[in-house]
């Protein structure tokens, strides 16, 4: 499931909407090389920040929010299509290629701007590791702030490999994000924890096809990629609700990504880490479109068999992408070996850095 075309369901919601220019996605990370051939035809716009050093195209932090971008806005028919291709996106950077790190008093004020330009959703796709999911006063207001506008932050878990939480991923109304291999199974570089258990969900995070400062391609892993394939659904999400007629609503999406998760099946030792479980596109659209999750629904989406209390339009719709859930979950019955664990010790206050594979060591050592 390196390709965000493979992803059940997603295919389907493509046939009902592509991304609605109303519907606007920050993407508070690297710079972005909005010239990539991928974005041509793309609605994005630059925020001013304090970074102010030029795009570099072999800058580490450069590539990271050039590849997370690509996932959201990559324009259909070019070598990455992204996943809201029409979509408004606003690039508000905050790590610079010799800085990796920032305040949380930073991400606030990126926050900030973000709401103020209209954002609904703003992905993260970095943050700070805590002991309990604490946040300095900033960052919990800038938080508090989006809750009060009903602007939906969606956050990196983190790479660690533990049972640990960061912000701003374990703040509240926040959508944490893990990762998950293509078996749907969690990697074992992403994190989990008590908090991740109520609010977060797992999406793809394995050489994750995207687009790199000054052209071309490269696959990357962690969650810091999970993070926008959900941004990118929840963006659909919300298009759909315009679609429809209605307000677009990030709150009730947000619960709809989270009510529809499906099992990771993972075995009882790990079961902590499917969160609250993986991101099922098919499900959170019916929600979305006024349907009820009812036990049946599930059984759906999660085993391809059985049909009862569904109507026939949903099932022809779904019977493509839940084959491919089933081969899926199929798969995630075997063995499998993932990427190891990488722990890191506390970060102090003022740090927040950007979530990679612990593979791609240029990036997740900054």
């Amino acid at each position: 499931m390196a390709d965000v075309t493979q992803i059940p369901g997603i295919q389907s919601l493509w046939e009902k909407t592509g991304g609605d220019s109303q519907v606007c996605v920050a993407v508070l990370d690297g710079l972005v090389d909005r010239d990539h051939a991928c974005l041509a035809g793309a609605n994005l716009q630059r925020l001013p920040t304090l970074v102010q050093e030029e795009l570099s195209a072999t800058g580490a932090m450069s590539l990271h929010g050039t590849h997370v971008a690509s996932i959201i806005f990559g324009q259909h028919g070019s070598e990455i299509p992204g996943i809201a291709p029409k979509c408004r996106g606003l690039i508000v950077p905050i790590f610079s290629d010799n800085r990796s790190r920032v305040s949380q008093l930073d991400i606030a004020r990126a926050i900030e701007s973000a709401v103020s330009a209209g954002a609904h959703i703003i992905n993260i796709s970095g943050g700070q590791l805590t002991e309990i999911g604490e946040a300095e006063g900033w960052l919990e207001s800038a938080v508090q702030l989006c809750n009060d506008n009903n602007v939906l932050i969606v956050a990196a878990a983190g790479n660690d490999g533990c049972n640990c939480l960061h912000v701003p991923a374990a703040l509240p109304a926040v959508l944490a994000v893990g990762a998950m291999d293509d078996r749907g199974q969690p990697l074992n570089f992403s994190n989990w924890g008590k908090t991740y258990k109520d609010q977060g969900i797992l999406a793809p995070g394995e050489n994750i096809l995207g687009a790199k400062p000054g052209g071309g391609t490269t696959r990357l892993s962690g969650t810091s990629f999970a993070t926008p394939v959900i941004s990118g659904v929840a963006a659909l999400l919300l298009s759909l609700q315009i679609k429809q007629g209605q307000k677009p609503d990030p709150s009730k999406v947000r619960e709809a990504i989270l009510k529809s998760a499906l099992p990771c099946y993972a075995d009882t030792e790990s079961a902590d880490r499917c969160l609250v479980g993986k991101l099922n596109v098919l499900g959170a659209s019916y929600l979305i479109q006024g349907g009820k999750m009812s036990e049946q629904l599930e059984g759906v989406e999660a085993a391809g068999c059985g049909c009862e209390g569904i109507t026939q339009t949903v099932l022809e719709e779904t019977v493509q992408a839940q084959q491919q859930l089933q081969e899926s979950l199929e798969s995630a019955l075997l063995s499998s070996t993932s990427l190891p664990p990488t722990p890191e010790s506390l970060l102090t206050s003022t740090q927040i850095r950007s979530f990679s594979s612990p593979s791609n060591s240029i990036m997740s050592n900054n």
